[in-house]
């Protein structure tokens, strides 16, 4: 019999990995040089009280990588995890090899229960709904994603600097590569058909695979020896 009401909800839920690595040779990170020991650590959290969820990497004293997403919707997210994780409480503890890496689940419930559960990390041993939870923290950083604009190089990939030619990589319909090609036209994009002279002067027409800048000084080869792109061609 279950010590958790049914009517009561979770106010936390935190899941903490770790793979302790002992005497694993080639790593870097060694929270015990003398042991020869490497804990790699990560951390899920939801927590309704401060609206956050927390996602952590630890690699020993090396370096802590930290996503933190505050959000309203913690509260609905929890309400969702308590029919989730309904089972835990009356689940029996397992057999838990240290060597492998393990999870340590606690659960804090709105009237102050707690209920704590460590088991090894396979799909024999975790909760029947771990991926439930799992996939709710996944979709939510996946929608207000870590990466914005400003670590983002799609905006600054391409626009030819005054100083720079625009190399263009051509492949034929049959996919053989053409080589590079120039184009002063700034608007061409990997993915483009164009217009080429091929290597009897003939026109041929092509797709473009990818646009690099470079200067007379960095240029792969002389650009006053490569042939134009002479137009592109409307899909």
């Amino acid at each position: 019999m279950s010590s958790i009401h049914p009517d009561d909800y979770l106010e936390n839920v935190k899941a903490v990995y770790v793979l302790d690595m002992l005497g694993v040779p080639g790593m870097s990170y060694f929270d015990d040089p003398e042991q020869n020991r490497s804990i790699y650590r990560e951390e899920a959290e939801v927590d309704a009280a401060t609206y956050t969820i927390s996602y952590k990497r630890g690699f020993g004293y090396e370096a802590l990588a930290t996503h933190t997403l505050t959000t309203k919707e913690t509260s609905y997210m929890l309400k969702e995890m308590t029919a989730a994780f309904a089972d835990v409480a009356d689940l029996p503890a397992p057999e838990v090899d240290e060597e492998a890496p393990t999870v340590f689940l606690r659960l804090t419930y709105h009237s102050g229960a707690v209920v704590t559960y460590l088991c090894n990390f396979d799909r024999q041993s975790l909760p029947a709904k771990w991926l439930q939870f799992r996939n709710d923290i996944k979709a939510k950083f996946d929608f207000y994603s870590i990466q914005g604009d400003l670590l983002n190089d799609a905006f600054i990939r391409y626009g030819l600097r005054d100083d720079e030619y625009a190399f263009c990589t051509v492949f034929d319909n049959s996919t053989h590569n053409l080589g590079y090609y120039l184009t002063d036209d700034d608007a061409i994009r990997p993915g483009d058909r164009v217009s080429v002279p091929g290597d009897d002067g003939a026109l041929v027409t092509g797709k473009v695979a990818s646009v690099e800048y470079f200067t007379a000084y960095t240029a792969p080869k002389a650009p006053e020896t490569l042939r134009k792109i002479i137009k592109k061609i409307n899909a």
